[in-house]
C-alpha cells in the first residue's frame, strides 16, 4: 500500500485548475477543481459539476492528501499565512 503524503506547501497552494479526488463520507468525486470559496470547492466531473463542502472532505491532489477542515479559508488568505 502506498502511503500518501501531506505536504504543508499543499495547504498554501492554489487548487483551481488541478485534478483532484475528493472523498466526502462514502462518496468519491474525481475531476478538475473549477472554483474555490471559503467553505466549498466546485469540481467538474464526467457526471457534471459538484459543489462540495470542504469541512467534511478529504482531498487528494498530486498524490498529497489534504484535510478539508485545514483549508476552510479564502484562497488568498490561506496562501498568505505562514
Amino acid at each position: 500500500m502506498i502511503e500518501k503524503k501531506t505536504d504543508e506547501k499543499a495547504y498554501k497552494s492554489n487548487f483551481i485548475g488541478k485534478q483532484a479526488k475528493i472523498q466526502v463520507q462514502k462518496q468519491t468525486f474525481e475531476g478538475k477543481i473549477i472554483l474555490e470559496t471559503k467553505n466549498t470547492l466546485k469540481i467538474e466531473t464526467p457526471q457534471g459539476k459538484k459543489t462540495i463542502i470542504k469541512k467534511n472532505a478529504k482531498i487528494t491532489i498530486d498524490n498529497k492528501q489534504i484535510k478539508g477542515e485545514k483549508i476552510t479559508k479564502r484562497t488568498e488568505d490561506r496562501i498568505k499565512t505562514r
